[in-house]
């Protein structure tokens, strides 16, 4: 038997999480001198500290806390796949990999989803559903490379200063968003958040995320959705009410994203993360 592994940030369903067993290792958040697991702090919690002015910070599970996980996973599975939030911006991945060294005698393989959130959790689901059907080893990490290149986000933040304060975007693009006073539509591109675009208005950003999100479906054909949000409980609702009636998605969830991608992103993140279906292709 194969065991999956994910962490806290995969922002997968918790029915899901406990349907298919997938174990979670969690990322922590820094307030101050407090330290709390991710799934301890909500982001409503955290988003109505940071507009008090406070500024988190996130740190990945040491490599004890992962080999801590991997041995009692290797009671129950011949083989581990652990699929982790992108190495370009969290040292998660790293720290798995530094785990797996130690316990040479597991059958361990580590990889990087090269995305966030529901990009890492829908890859984690994918295996998951593939081990439960008995799929090889060797299949399962095919399987999830040949989605990990379909998989995407596209999102809009109220303001690039809390990407800009944790390193995710540079300080010349956030100095310009600034002065110009804009909206950016962010994506993943090869593990790292890029900006591929920019609006003058909040309405009109989600307006941009609804047309990328309708031509990504129209390649992909039938997707699963995950319309993930910071506070704005709202305007997510709305996302997905749009979604629902222009791509007529196989599934769709919508969700707090969770506390660590909210401390990158700041109150009023609000994005979609796209995949093709994967209980179609499981």
């Amino acid at each position: 038997m194969i065991g999956v592994l994910t962490d806290s940030s995969c922002n997968l369903p918790r029915e899901i999480i406990e349907e298919l067993g997938i174990e979670i290792v969690p990322l922590y958040v820094q307030i101050g001198t407090e330290t709390y697991e991710e799934f301890d702090i909500t982001t409503t919690e955290l988003c109505r500290k940071m507009r008090e002015g406070i500024l988190p910070q996130t740190s990945q599970p040491p490599p004890g806390k992962f080999e801590e996980i991997f041995k009692k996973m290797a009671k129950q599975f011949k083989s581990i796949i652990a699929i982790l939030i992108t190495s370009k911006h969290s040292g998660t991945y790293n720290s798995a990999q530094v785990a797996r060294a130690m316990l040479p005698e597991l059958d361990i393989e580590v990889v990087d989803s090269l995305s966030i959130a529901t990009g890492t959790g829908f890859l984690a689901e994918a295996a998951a559903r593939a081990a439960r059907k008995g799929k090889a080893k060797d299949e399962i990490l095919s399987l999830i490379h040949w989605l990990r290149d379909r998989i995407n986000i596209v999102a809009t933040v109220s303001t690039l200063k809390y990407l800009h304060a944790s390193g995710r975007v540079g300080a010349i693009k956030t100095m310009m968003a600034s002065l110009l006073d804009v909206k950016p539509i962010l994506s993943m591109k090869e593990g790292e958040v890029v900006v591929i675009g920019q609006t003058r208005t909040r309405s009109r950003s989600l307006e941009q995320i609804v047309s990328h999100v309708v031509k990504a479906a129209e390649r992909l054909g039938k997707v699963d959705l995950s319309v993930l949000h910071a506070d704005c409980h709202e305007e997510a609702l709305m996302l997905k009410e749009e979604l629902s009636k222009k791509v007529r998605p196989n599934r769709i969830f919508l969700a707090e994203i969770t506390s660590v991608i909210a401390v990158h992103g700041g109150p009023g993140l609000i994005g979609v993360v796209y995949s093709p279906a994967i209980t179609t292709l499981v």
